[in-house]
């Protein structure tokens, strides 16, 4: 499973960012406890990386072992939900229970989780990665136990894609589509290619935006997008449909451990180069 996750190397980040993240927005409900925890003013650099590291460290050999930095991560984040659920019941008296349930309730957090794994195995096959029939059932097997660290009860976790597919389905026929705060968020991970300073030039930052923006039109249906409010830009397709081609290529002429040896370097790259601009005090 880690393989999979570091032999897609660069696509692993496209994937997460501008399907399972991006996608998570177009429900309403889903969205409201960052809403009320007010991660609009906090920015999307910061937000983006805290995700980042999430994954990441929970994706690494051995990761998930007793006292090793995936485990710390996911007792951390089990923390900072309790506290923001506690907060937001609260402090936060616009909250609908009735309409959005508990704040970060066991539902949303499995729905969220399967983002990580049904959804993000999704989109590595539009964009071409191949992967076996173990490494499917070790991501599945990677994300229940996260989830469970998360404190997400066991028997909503699933085992499998067939599982994970009909719990998904059972989520998303009770939640509404996109509204006005989903435009807002979609908007402001859009808008973090502009922000972040990783990229010294204005013009590199403006095309990686238009990068991103192709492969979320690429990635998601259409009917999401506009909802979203994504731009529509020309040439969409030829970035992604790029990618696809490469990692055809990839799968027959380079070994599946150079892979995975590059895949690790250039996402942990990605991922200090977020740790060095995150250090920053504008970015607290």
């Amino acid at each position: 499973m880690q393989k999979l996750c570091m032999r897609s190397n660069l696509d692993s980040l496209i994937s997460l960012r501008d399907y399972c993240l991006i996608g998570g927005y177009d429900y309403a409900y889903l969205n409201k406890p960052l809403i009320a925890t007010e991660a609009l003013k906090k920015g999307a650099v910061k937000r983006l990386s805290e995700t980042l590291d999430f994954w990441v460290n929970a994706t690494r050999y051995d990761a998930l072992e007793i006292h090793k930095k995936g485990y710390e991560f996911a007792i951390k984040t089990r923390l900072i939900h309790s506290y923001a659920r506690l907060s937001i019941k609260k402090y936060d008296k616009d909250w609908d229970t009735e309409n959005w349930g508990e704040p970060i309730n066991s539902w949303d957090m499995m729905a969220t989780y399967i983002g990580f794994s049904l959804v993000f195995m999704h989109s590595l096959h539009k964009l071409g990665n191949t992967f076996s029939i173990e490494e499917e059932k070790g991501l599945f097997h990677l994300w229940k136990y996260v989830g469970y660290l998360l404190g997400i009860p066991e028997n909503l976790l699933p085992n499998d894609k067939k599982q994970a597919t009909q719990y998904f389905y059972l989520w998303t026929s009770v939640q509404p589509p996109a509204d006005k705060d989903s435009v807002l968020l979609a908007h402001s991970l859009l808008n973090e290619s502009l922000e972040n300073p990783i990229l010294k030039y204005n013009f590199q930052r403006k095309n990686l935006r238009y990068l991103h923006i192709c492969c979320t039109w690429f990635l998601l249906d259409d009917e999401v997008c506009q909802r979203l409010q994504i731009p529509e830009v020309a040439n969409r397709k030829a970035f992604p449909r790029t990618k696809w081609m490469i990692n055809k290529i990839y799968d027959t002429l380079v070994s599946r451990q150079t892979r995975i040896n590059k895949g690790n370097k250039d996402q942990m790259k990605v991922l200090n180069d977020y740790h060095n601009i995150t250090q920053n005090s504008n970015f607290h």
